[in-house]
Formats: structure tokens, C-alpha cells, sequence
């Protein structure tokens, strides 16, 4: 089974904390999760009931937790290293954020337990695969209470988890609700044409190999198939340029672009082969740049969702 980037770059900061051999017990807290007030609360994650604290001042945010925390508006005092085309699409204020935070973990470099703990945070969430999590709990722990939001889990669980546990209820309430919205304008709006066209994802990672590419296989084409949305067919990773005119029959075909509207940097290598160019859905206009954030949240998503309805009024005005 191909790992997608995103579990690459879990196991890359589980193997950077893993590294470090700093011992705790004389610079780390002791877990306890009380605030100033003393006061903490029970939160559901993946790795069961946290207790936080009520108000949680000092949080640190590690491996995926960082940008859908930042997306919240949050500014955390820890962070780990993001990769260079996640930090080119950070508004101007999540970029500010994560630069005024200390980065205690760069991928592909060692951890620096001793720093985390010496910022003296009161609350910790990290984002990895859950195997993972299970090497690195008791050293994560041992400094501040920690909420584990894991890979198997749902998105939108994992992504409510992460406002209860920080406190940042508001703006989650006021993305969601952003969220359900579009969701259900697309629906009703463009429902005749989500049932008659055929719709296809050209995708690309950062890391994928020369010469391929996925189909259908972004994080954010699982968000509308999995709201019933678009019936995308089932994801194909890994896919030789060969195949790009298996795109043929797509009456729409999306890709990513970037923050501004210009295509990601990964994609363009597929946009500039001439099996592209002569795609029926490119020739005729139908292909469409969207910005796929790469971050789980709901503000996320729907920034997505609304790409995807200029995309479908496109398609409409052709027909």
C-alpha cells in the first residue's frame, strides 16, 4: 500500500522525537492539567478522555495538529516544521502566528524535547498516526496533558476535538456553520449537474515521483465524496503520465492551484505534457484550478467547497 504524503510527514516527526534522548523529569511538568484556576475539563480524543485545562493559555501543536490550529486563529507557543508549499498558502495571519512560535521539531532533524518542556506548555495536541502516537505518549505526557488526534479517526471528529480541547470553540462554530452552508447551496443549486456530469480529480503531491500522478486522491476529494457531493471514482495513487488521457471522458476536471489561483508548483509538470493540453476538458475551458488547503478543518474545507462551486457554475454556463 502506498503511504500518501501525509503519513510520510507523521512518521517523519515520530522519528524526529524519537530521536531525542533529553530526559525529561528534571525540565518537564508533571502532566498535571491545571490551569491558573485550577480548573480542567474532560475532552474526548483518540487516545480517550483528556483532561485540559478550562482556559488553556501555553498550547503546543505538533505534526498535522499545526495548521487546522492556526486556521482557528490560534497562536500557539510550539509548533513543528510545515512543508515550504503549506507555508507559501498560510494567510498572512497564520504565518505570523507560526513564526512567532518555537519550532521544537524539524522534519527529517531531532526533536528538542528540552526546549518543549522549557516552554512550559499547559496543553499539548499532536497529530500523527496512531502507532506512532503510542511510542511518543509517554514523553509527550510527562510535559503537559496531550491530545492525540490520530489518522483513522473521522476529520471532523478530530478537527471538533481540536477547538474543545483549545478553547477556540467560537471560530469553529463560525467555519462550521460556513461549512454546512456551502455544503448544502452546492447541493441544492447544482445538484442536477452533479448527477449528470462526470467529474475527475488530477492531483499531485510534493514528494510524488517523476512522471506520476494521482487521480482523485486529494484529502479534499474525500471531503465531498464522503458529504455525497461529488461521486468521484475511486482514488488511483501513483499513476504514470501515460495514463493522463484516461482523463478523456471528464466532463469537469479539477486540480490544485495555490493560495493566489496560480496551479500548485507539483502540479505543472502534468499540465505542461502535451496528453494534457489535448484533454477535451482543457481544450474547451473545463479544467479548473481549486485551492486545496492541507490542513483538516472545517475553514479549510470549505474554502474548497467554494472553488469547487465556481468550478461547477463553469460547467453550467458551457452547457
Amino acid at each position: 500500500m502506498t503511504m500518501t504524503p501525509l503519513r510520510r510527514r507523521g512518521a517523519a516527526l515520530t522519528a524526529a522525537l524519537l530521536g531525542s534522548a533529553l530526559v525529561l523529569s528534571a525540565c518537564g511538568s508533571d502532566g498535571d492539567a491545571d490551569d491558573a484556576t485550577g480548573e480542567t475539563r474532560s475532552v474526548e480524543a483518540d487516545n480517550g478522555t483528556v483532561e485540559v485545562p478550562v482556559d488553556p493559555q501555553r498550547v503546543a501543536v505538533l505534526g498535522n495538529a499545526v495548521l487546522p490550529y492556526l486556521d482557528l486563529g490560534g497562536e500557539p507557543i510550539a509548533v513543528t516544521d510545515l512543508d515550504s508549499s503549506a507555508l507559501a498558502d498560510l494567510p498572512s495571519d497564520q504565518r505570523a502566528a507560526y513564526d512567532a512560535a518555537t519550532n521544537v521539531g524539524v522534519n527529517g532533524g531531532e526533536a528538542d524535547y528540552e526546549k518543549l518542556a522549557k516552554l512550559e506548555p499547559d496543553l499539548i495536541v499532536i497529530a500523527v498516526p496512531e502507532s506512532d502516537y503510542e511510542k511518543l505518549e509517554d514523553k509527550l505526557t510527562s510535559i503537559a496533558p496531550t491530545v492525540h488526534l490520530g489518522f483513522d479517526s473521522d476529520w471532523k471528529f478530530r478537527a471538533t476535538a481540536l477547538a474543545e480541547a483549545t478553547g477556540e470553540t467560537d471560530a469553529f462554530d463560525e467555519q462550521k456553520a460556513s461549512y454546512d452552508d456551502v455544503v448544502t447551496r452546492i447541493q441544492q443549486e447544482h445538484g442536477d449537474t452533479l448527477k449528470t456530469a462526470k467529474i475527475t480529480e488530477a492531483y499531485r503531491w510534493e514528494s510524488e515521483d517523476a512522471g506520476k500522478f494521482s487521480i482523485n486522491g486529494s484529502l479534499c476529494a474525500e471531503v465531498v465524496r464522503d458529504e455525497g457531493i461529488v461521486d468521484f471514482a475511486p482514488a488511483e495513487f501513483s499513476v504514470s503520465f501515460e495514463q493522463i488521457g484516461s482523463l478523456a471522458e471528464s466532463d469537469l476536471i479539477l486540480y490544485p492551484a495555490a493560495i493566489d489561483g496560480q496551479p500548485s508548483e507539483a502540479i505543472v509538470p502534468v499540465l505542461e505534457t502535451n496528453s494534457w493540453k489535448a484533454l477535451p476538458a482543457v481544450t474547451s475551458g473545463r479544467a479548473q484550478g481549486i485551492y486545496c488547503p492541507w490542513g483538516r478543518s472545517f475553514g479549510f474545507a470549505a474554502q474548497y467547497l467554494e472553488g469547487l462551486e465556481r468550478a461547477l457554475a463553469t460547467l453550467e454556463t458551457e452547457q
